[in-house]
């Protein structure tokens, strides 16, 4: 190969490369971006994130304060709220009816088994969202179909990904019908029929896959980092570490919660910010 040709191949690889690593810098940056959003979404409900878990153990015994349940549970509407409180007594063991004495009552868990309880809050935490938001719009365009005669396509036949334009159109139509519609009481009807458990375990695989399905490699990537940062080794940052933690089922909710809260956020960080800056698919 000629040296002319040997410098030309040189210039195209090193272009290729320096292209990569802007992309991979731009979509750092990015990320960061999202998780600044989640977390000014917690500073307005005025709940800190929990810290490195190293950082929350002492004499041996993991603890998290104070509990914040109320606020992380404000965000949510009651029938999501329903769900997530069915979620918190599965994977931490605490009963729906159990005592404050019950709640600061001791047990023991591993430190990778709790990383991925709080990951898999998080994915459950999105889900609701996503699948929530599709119920909402479902109802939404059911009750404007009946009222205005609109169209009688389904949210169904929109794309997986709705824009916003679309979301904010059908939520402002809903919200001033329900303001100056005489017929106020039938659509709260309608809304209560509309049971989320109900529609949610109707769901074919195709569709709980897509409500459960990160859209972007973002998102991915923020849980990672997000839960490596939060449960990860202290020197090496990896997960893998079978040390057993003493707590408090308090301890184990909070973090749920907040794990739960995280997914909502992410949810909504995601779609305004792919509606800026085109996310990588998932």
């Amino acid at each position: 190969m000629s040296p002319y040709f040997l410098t030309i191949l040189m210039l195209q690889l090193n272009a290729r490369r320096i292209a990569q690593l802007k992309e991979h810098e731009c979509q750092i940056a990015v990320e960061d971006v999202m998780y600044m959003l989640i977390f000014s979404k917690f500073s307005e409900i005025r709940v800190p994130l929990v810290p490195k878990l190293s950082r929350c153990i002492y004499n041996g015994r993991l603890e998290i304060g104070p509990s914040k349940d109320w606020e992380l549970e404000s965000i949510h509407s009651f029938e999501v709220l329903e769900m997530i409180k069915e979620h918190v007594c599965t994977v931490i063991g605490l009963r729906a009816n159990s005592s404050v004495t019950d709640s600061w009552a001791t047990t023991e868990i591993q430190r990778l088994q709790l990383g991925r309880v709080y990951a898999a809050s998080v994915l459950y935490g999105y889900f609701l969202k996503s699948a929530s938001l599709r119920h909402y719009l479902e109802q939404c365009i059911a009750v404007s179909h009946h009222n205005v005669h609109l169209s009688c396509r389904t949210v169904r036949q929109y794309p997986e990904s709705i824009s916003h334009g679309l979301t904010n159109i059908v939520f402002r139509r809903i919200s001033n019908m329900q303001s100056g519609s005489a017929g106020q009481g039938s659509i709260k009807q309608d809304w209560q029929r509309g049971k989320l458990r109900c529609y949610v375990m109707g769901f074919d695989a195709e569709t709980l896959q897509r409500c459960a399905k990160l859209k972007s490699k973002e998102a991915v990537n923020l849980i990672e980092k997000h839960s490596s940062a939060l449960f990860g080794n202290d020197n090496t940052g990896s997960l893998e570490n079978d040390e057993v933690i003493l707590t408090s089922f308090s301890s184990l909710k909070r973090l749920v919660l907040e794990a739960v809260a995280f997914g909502s956020f992410l949810w909504d960080t995601e779609e305004y910010v792919n509606s800026i800056f085109k996310l990588s698919e998932n």
